[in-house]
């Protein structure tokens, strides 16, 4: 009782909550401080040094400081065309500042004098940022996959499954990539599929393995067996012979999707050392063990 009566002379406030607060609080704040400064707009240093948050909190939720004084009605004095010297001067100004090889886009934000996206829009990415500027990768940093590693990986698996693949193939050891890549690249995973499917009809079949230049030809073969493209079919070329042959060995009729464990290889019918060249009409599918026991023979004598 003694407690709760020092209690009731005492007044108990608690500090304002700084975390999740809706986006009018935050508007509200850039103009509480731009009336106590009597100013029209606001610069990052005015807000930081009067605010009741921080100037990198108004650009992760809007986007940029900018856009945080639009939407407050406040003035925005934008540049346009900046030169890409002066963004990747700053860039490296904070890098010294923090005595630091590599800048996060956070580091940036905080104490950066343009937004992120400035610099992602001028140089790509802010990997090629950090690169342009002579820093180094964030910790971590992986080079982004090409759309052609994703979907030549999207043909491996469907050959190896012998039908259209899951999301849930996309594992390992049958896929090197899960199937959130493709979700964030391409939209939706029935998007991946069709940029897939679209990939493998660009251009004609016979462009679908790359010819070779006449200097790059067999010279120490006879004349007759001089090759225009390569032994090796791209990945292209090798789904579309498996689809035309509906994911089924041309000998025995084992399919991935019938027969688990079923691997299949693209064989020339006329062999590649007797001068059958890596086009449509020479290709065929067969299993591992009947392409193994074929070996250079012919398919009929």
């Amino acid at each position: 009782m003694r407690w709760s009566g020092r209690c009731e002379r005492m007044k108990f406030e608690l500090e304002p909550d700084n975390r999740n607060c809706p986006d009018n609080v935050l508007l509200d704040d850039l103009r509480v401080v731009a009336r106590h400064l009597g100013k029209t707009t606001l610069t990052k240093e005015d807000y930081d040094q009067h605010g009741r948050f921080s100037p990198s909190t108004m650009q992760k939720r809007f986007g940029s400081w900018n856009r945080a004084l639009e939407l407050s009605g406040l003035a925005v004095q934008k540049r346009l065309n900046i030169a890409h010297e002066e963004l990747l001067a700053d860039l490296k100004r904070v890098a010294d500042l923090l005595g630091l090889k590599t800048v996060t886009t956070s580091h940036y934000t905080t104490h950066g004098k343009f937004c992120v996206a400035t610099l992602d829009r001028v140089f790509g990415s802010w990997p090629k940022s950090l690169a342009a500027a002579g820093l180094e990768p964030p910790a971590g940093w992986k080079p982004e996959v090409t759309d052609d590693e994703l979907l030549s990986t999207m043909a491996v698996v469907w050959e190896r499954l012998g039908r259209q693949p899951r999301r849930e193939d996309f594992r390992s050891p049958l896929s090197k990539f899960s199937y959130t890549p493709y979700i964030r690249r391409f939209g939706s995973w029935r998007k991946a599929l069709e940029a897939f499917v679209t990939a493998t009809k660009s251009g004609d079949i016979a462009s679908a393995s790359p010819m070779l230049d006449h200097e790059e030809t067999m010279v120490d073969v006879p004349q007759q067996r001089k090759h225009t493209t390569p032994r090796q079919p791209g990945w292209r070329l090798r789904f579309l012979v498996m689809r035309r042959d509906n994911f089924k060995c041309c000998i025995d009729g084992r399919s991935p999707a019938t027969h688990p464990g079923t691997i299949l290889e693209v064989d020339h019918i006329k062999a590649w050392d007797d001068g059958g060249e890596t086009v449509m009409e020479n290709l065929q599918t067969l299993c591992q063990q009947c392409n193994g026991g074929k070996s250079n023979l012919p398919m009929q004598d």
